[in-house]
């Protein structure tokens, strides 16, 4: 159980800090410097005590997941972060993605969707529709960029991203267990992050060199000393740490009550979201994101 209440804090402190990235450096370049970081820890990781982890059939479906999870949905995802903050961010995210997955395991495999499930889903919806609202005493301290819109699009983008992702990934850990390979938490997130790492590459070649040099001319360089701390939290707490305590708490919980522990997340982050980027939201957008979020977690319980 510690495990799972402890996954939250260490998400919600990956937002802060992306957050923090995608504005300094900027959302594309951010997200692929920190996954550079990232992809390099759990490398190491999985290159000293679990080699024999990484196999054809599995990598096959863990690079397909990564693609789309770490690769177009954290690309997404910094998007969002530099144009619409944190909580919104994350908001949209962790609250869309179940609807994403369980529409793809519809499409893909031919799942039921049950009435409890629509009820939940209009209750997530309705409960996100309220939250996007600026707050009106938010006093940013980083200075956003962009357009408010996009970083919406970019939000729910990341939410199919991961929604989908996960879908992808179990297919892998399936996969995984028909040939008898031995796939712990680490050595699947590492497979998945070195994907959104090429994903992130390829997107920052085509902007930088193929787009328009405007687009790249104002990131940053990751090389700041009080950059650093920043970055280090953002490819820590999110797919090295992070993920490893979700793997962990999947291990001796239900799935279901880790997910519906999991999306307390935004819930968390308002306070952090608040002192870190002056993000005060307003009583109709917590009271939103409440109701999101309580719609996950049935979700999750009546799943």
């Amino acid at each position: 159980m510690f495990a799972a209440l402890i996954v939250p804090f260490l998400f919600a402190g990956s937002a802060v800090t992306g957050q923090h990235i995608a504005v300094r450096l900027g959302g594309v370049w951010g997200n692929a410097v920190r996954l550079f970081v990232a992809a390099v820890v759990l490398g190491g990781l999985v290159a000293v005590f679990w080699p024999e982890s990484i196999g054809r059939e599995t990598f096959y479906w863990f690079f397909i997941s990564g693609l789309i999870g770490f690769g177009l949905g954290d690309v997404a995802l910094f998007l969002a972060y530099e144009r619409i903050g944190s909580r919104l961010t994350i908001l949209l995210n962790l609250c869309l993605a179940p609807l994403f997955a369980m529409a793809m395991e519809w499409i893909w495999l031919g799942n039921a969707v049950t009435l409890s499930v629509f009820l939940c889903a209009a209750l997530i919806l309705t409960g996100v529709t309220m939250a996007i609202r600026p707050g009106a005493n938010s006093r940013q301290k980083l200075e956003r960029r962009g357009n408010f819109a996009v970083g919406i699009f970019a939000a729910i983008t990341a939410g199919f991203g991961q929604g989908t992702g996960a879908v992808i990934s179990r297919k892998a850990e399936a996969v995984a267990v028909e040939t008898g390979m031995q796939i712990n938490g680490i050595s699947a997130a590492f497979q998945r992050v070195f994907a959104g790492l090429v994903f992130a590459v390829v997107a920052v070649i085509l902007i930088r060199f193929f787009l328009s040099r405007r687009h790249s001319e104002s990131w940053g360089s990751p090389f700041k000393k009080d950059l650093f701390p920043w970055l280090l939290g953002a490819a820590l707490f999110g797919p090295v740490i992070g993920v490893s305590f979700f793997q962990w708490a999947l291990q001796s919980l239900e799935s279901g009550v880790v997910l519906a522990i999991v999306a307390m997340t935004p819930i968390v982050l308002m306070p952090l979201a608040a002192v870190t980027e002056g993000d005060h939201p307003s009583k109709l957008a917590i009271a939103g994101a409440v109701v999101a979020v309580c719609g996950v977690v049935l979700l999750n319980v009546w799943a």
